[in-house]
């Protein structure tokens, strides 16, 4: 199996959050934007390499704790510019493909960059884009295919004439590339364009043609750019989260109103009710009861507990059996 190196662009500034915080570290479920394209990165078990730029002192902080290869985009002159500022460190994998990932897209789903891969390995082209079908394209670059169907550029929107913005399928930014070619192409990249940038999507049409596999839920390609979009995000998470805990056998009252982290691990016949969250490396093991509007962070809770409602327990272990009363609130202890 060709061995690949992964690409994480989280360089930007995010003007439109209108925030100090920089855009990858916003949270959702208590973890980072760029937490999930880690994941991800890590499920492919690929080498990583990430851009930063703005606010790259609190990003590079964050990074530390995972195995990944930092360097810095500064001034940000476009996606393009950002690989060409990972070039050396690409140079130096002896991975065969690079999968670019942006970082503040936290909703791609592994099937999805699996099924890419797939298509683009059967391919035999150099580049495999992950698209999507959007109810309003409005600023995404467009996918422009030949008569025969197959992608042979990617038009941004700025760049883009009236019958190319009709096009209703566009370009995730999420891409599998040849390292070879991508090392070639960017270096013919020119910011001769609307915004002066370095576009790496002008790098399909160095390509006889472009693989692509279309996501089959177009909330995937949603990218982070305001606090709408944020809260967004944070709900169709929830929901995924949430949706797979019940498969599981763990009961939420009103799943609108659970708020789990995908890290938590919890048991069979847990009960949830209502305004909880349960955020960072939780643990809660079967048979426990949790009462409404309670709130965990980085605990272990025994099995066959109560948490009555209102408390608040961080950093804590709570043993099999307890009966916490109403109200409770535990910071860094061992009860029961």
């Amino acid at each position: 199996m060709q061995k690949s190196c992964t690409i994480i662009l989280a360089a930007g500034k995010g003007t439109r959050l209108k925030s100090e915080t920089p855009k990858v570290l916003h949270e959702i479920l208590g973890l980072p934007l760029i937490y999930y394209p880690l994941n991800l990165a890590a499920k492919l078990g690929s080498e990583t390499i990430c851009v930063v730029g703005h606010g790259r002192d609190a990003v590079g902080a964050y990074l530390e704790r995972f195995p990944v290869r930092q360097v810095v985009q500064d001034p940000p002159l476009g996606t393009g510019h950002a690989v060409l500022m990972a070039r050396r460190a690409l140079e130096e994998t002896d991975a065969e493909n690079v999968i670019i990932l942006p970082g503040d897209m936290p909703l791609v789903e592994y099937s999805s960059l699996a099924s890419l891969m797939e298509v683009y390995r059967a391919s035999h082209s150099p580049i495999g884009v992950l698209t999507a079908r959007m109810p309003d394209p409005t600023g995404y670059g467009r996918i422009v295919r030949d008569w025969e169907n197959r992608m042979i550029a990617i038009v941004e929107h700025h760049e883009a004439d009236e019958r190319q913005r009709m096009i209703d399928e566009i370009n995730t930014g999420v891409y599998v590339i040849d390292k070879s070619f991508l090392l070639r192409a960017v270096e013919g990249l020119s910011p001769d364009n609307a915004k002066q940038e370095f576009y790496l999507t002008d790098i399909v049409r160095m390509a006889r043609f472009a693989a692509s596999y279309q996501v089959p839920d177009y909330r995937e390609a949603h990218g982070i750019n305001s606090r709408a979009q944020l809260c967004e995000a944070a709900q169709v998470m929830q929901m995924r989260v949430n949706r797979a805990l019940m498969d599981e056998g763990v009961t939420l009252l009103d799943p609108s109103t659970a708020w789990i982290s995908p890290l938590a691990r919890i048991g069979k016949d847990v009960e949830i009710w209502p305004n909880v969250h349960i955020l960072g490396e939780c643990r809660v093991d079967s048979q426990v009861r949790i009462m409404p509007n309670t709130w965990i962070r980085n605990s272990c809770i025994g099995t066959r507990s109560i948490i009555r409602n209102g408390s608040m327990i961080e950093n804590a272990t709570i043993s099999p059996d307890s009966d916490l009363p109403a109200h409770s609130v535990i910071d860094g202890s061992h009860i029961g």
